[in-house]
């Protein structure tokens, strides 16, 4: 990570010479400022746009998958465009067009999946004996599995002692007071 910081630095202040050498000092900083504004009213834009995708989507209108995976495109974008620099703004301008979206679309799902498969083979559940009860330690040592679907679940919220028993904590009600 420290190499991409170090490789934004080099390549915004490599930019920024080359159009202080070429243009000048003044052109530079206005050209740098004005990639922000015109950045920002992009974002502004697309960020309209998004919302009325995802509204279309909430109500089928539309697949859901294009939305989802623009949305994190946009957050991406946004990020590139917002923070300072030349290279960094046309970064996420560019990113924001519809080419560059329709091209990245199968890579942010296929980076999304691969997320969500080493999330959840990270994931392991554990019982009240402190033993895998789920996730990798599914099915291992004296835990066995049915397999089925779930149609109701009820979730055990009593407080139990370590000793197994159950804990009840009912607080008295306050006495009437006596005319």
């Amino acid at each position: 990570m420290r190499y991409v910081f170090v490789g934004y630095l080099v390549a915004e202040i490599a930019a920024f010479w080359a159009m202080v050498h070429f243009l000048g000092f003044a052109w530079a900083f206005l050209i740098t400022v004005l990639a922000a504004g015109v950045g920002y009213i992009v974002l502004a834009r697309r960020a309209r746009d998004l919302g009325t995708d995802m509204r279309k989507a909430m109500r089928n209108e539309i697949a859901p998958g294009e939305p989802l995976t623009d949305s994190a495109l946009f957050g991406v974008a946004a990020t590139l465009t917002i923070v300072p620099g030349i290279v960094s703004t046309l970064v996420g301008l560019l990113m924001l067009t519809r080419p560059a979206r329709k091209l990245l679309r199968p890579v942010v799902t296929a980076l999304a999946a691969r997320r969500a498969t080493l999330m959840a083979d990270r994931m392991t559940v554990i019982d009240f004996g402190g033993r895998p009860a789920g996730g990798r330690g599914f099915g291992f040592g004296t835990h066995d599995y049915v397999d089925g679907t779930v149609e109701g679940v009820v979730v055990d919220t009593t407080v139990r002692n370590p000793d197994g028993t159950v804990h009840v904590d009912v607080p008295a009600l306050p006495r009437p007071h006596e005319a």
